[in-house]
């Protein structure tokens, strides 16, 4: 189920605000009640995989116990290990079957699965849980909880990544106490911002640039359209961020604050400023659970340890590209990433200070040339797009080149969407609640004349 379509919009959502108002007098049902909906969100979207969702629930809940009342390590290691181990046979498996097969020069058997959506998040969110359960940081929770920490509808399938510090206390809290209205206002206005995102700039940016890598697959892109394709990061940016603005608004609706997930990227002037920006919630977990550690390990000696520090760095990127897929086009993007992070982590030790334009400039340029190989899905493919920025852009798709200028000057001039909604609520004004109303219904109708495109992050 999409948040972008009519059976979530009219149906699902509606049903599922009207069920827990019946809930919120209730404090024993508030729970039972969002974990009923949330599962039943997800069976309805990804039916096949319900049952691993409930039973990986239930295996790490049944962990974390364990720990709690023997304080044995070792059960909470083999829990980390078991979700690592579900993730990789989904998600890489056919990746390293197919490699090794290269490496053995015969073909390799590979498996006929799909990926169950949403199983690159609720892994990361058992780790988060288990490994600051073995640090001694988490308590153990009941099993409601914990299930609801781990597929709470709104970010069940795409984030944002939320710590368990953040929202296990939120959960079971009274809704519709006083000053309610205020809380809803926001969730609604987020929403409304997500689906404007969503729909209105990274789908028009989509239909613009999704045929040119398609020609890339096929050879050379010689005819200048190769030029609108390095836009695809704003379009990754506005179908993310749209999603996770979604996400925060309907958190709210139920009275959970979930975290901000991008703070205007594009605005940054150094690629360590864009990292500190984008995708923050992953950011922070690759941070916490993989940097961290390779740093903090005694792995070479102490007067090797900035060595340690540099390769951990680029390490934990080229990790953060391979969980975007399993492709070596992914780790190589992610690798190239580490590489920047590391220049630039040099770069101000060593070199003079730079002014904030010419920063700027050569943070947008990274991160549009190498969203190329991000999204050009092999190697070959993005080459392809590179031969043809040899050929200067057609300006002859009028149309085109104007919504590939405009959406990127939004992404590069506006703040952050969550600070467009607070200057906006900072007091009540009631032209922005017909404006918000005129918005929904003007997204309802263009949904209606054309086919719903899933949101990006649906495939990592």
């Amino acid at each position: 189920m999409l948040f972008n379509d009519y059976p979530f919009l009219l149906v699902f959502l509606p049903a599922a605000i009207l069920i827990y108002r019946l809930a919120d007098p209730h404090p024993q049902l508030r729970i039972p009640a969002l974990v009923l909906l949330s599962l039943t969100f997800y069976a309805i979207g990804n039916p096949p995989f319900i049952l691993l969702l409930v039973l990986s629930i239930l295996i790490n809940w049944l962990a974390a116990l364990a720990f709690a009342r023997t304080g044995m390590r070792p059960i909470v290691t083999a829990a980390i290990l078991a979700n690592l181990a579900v993730l990789a046979l989904f998600k890489y498996a056919n990746f390293l079957a197919y490699n090794l097969g290269l490496v053995l020069g015969r073909p390799m058997p590979t498996l006929d699965i799909a990926l169950p959506l949403g199983i690159s998040f609720f892994t990361f969110h058992h780790i988060m849980y288990l490994v600051d359960l073995r640090k001694g940081k988490a308590p153990a929770y009941s099993l409601g909880r914990y299930a609801l920490y781990i597929a709470f509808f709104p970010q069940a399938l795409a984030g944002p990544l939320v710590r368990w510090s953040e929202v296990m206390q939120q959960f079971g809290r009274q809704v519709y106490s006083p000053g309610w209205q205020r809380e809803f206002c926001l969730g609604i206005s987020f929403i409304a911002m997500g689906l404007f995102e969503k729909i209105f700039l990274a789908d028009r940016l989509g239909q613009i640039i999704d045929p040119i890598y398609a020609q890339a697959q096929l050879g050379p892109v010689m005819n200048g359209a190769a030029w609108l394709a390095l836009s695809f990061n704003v379009q990754i940016l506005f179908d993310f961020a749209g999603y996770s603005d979604i996400a925060i608004g309907l958190g709210l609706l139920f009275g959970v604050k979930l975290p901000f997930n991008f703070n205007a990227p594009f605005r940054s002037t150094s690629i360590q400023d864009f990292w500190q920006r984008w995708h923050i919630t992953l950011m922070l977990f690759l941070r916490d659970y993989v940097f961290h550690p390779l740093v903090n390990s005694r792995i070479l000696p102490r007067r090797w340890f900035q060595l340690q520090y540099f390769a951990a760095m680029v390490l934990t990127m080229s990790l953060c590209g391979l969980w975007h897929g399993a492709s070596w086009n992914f780790v190589l993007w992610g690798t190239l990433h580490g590489c920047a992070l590391v220049v630039c982590s040099l770069w101000r030790r060593f070199g003079p200070r730079l002014p904030q334009l010419i920063g700027w400039v050569l943070t947008v340029m990274l991160v549009l040339l190498t969203g190329v190989i991000f999204r050009a899905g092999t190697p070959d493919a993005a080459w392809h797009i590179f031969q043809g920025l040899a050929v200067p852009p057609n300006l002859d798709r009028t149309r085109q080149v104007v919504l590939v200028v405009l959406i990127p000057l939004m992404a590069f001039l506006l703040p952050a969407s969550q600070d467009i909604i607070a200057l906006l609520t900072r007091r009540p004004r009631p032209w922005l609640a017909a404006l918000v109303g005129i918005g929904l219904l003007a997204i309802l109708v263009e949904l209606g004349e054309r086919n719903v495109n899933g949101f990006a992050y649906y495939r990592f």
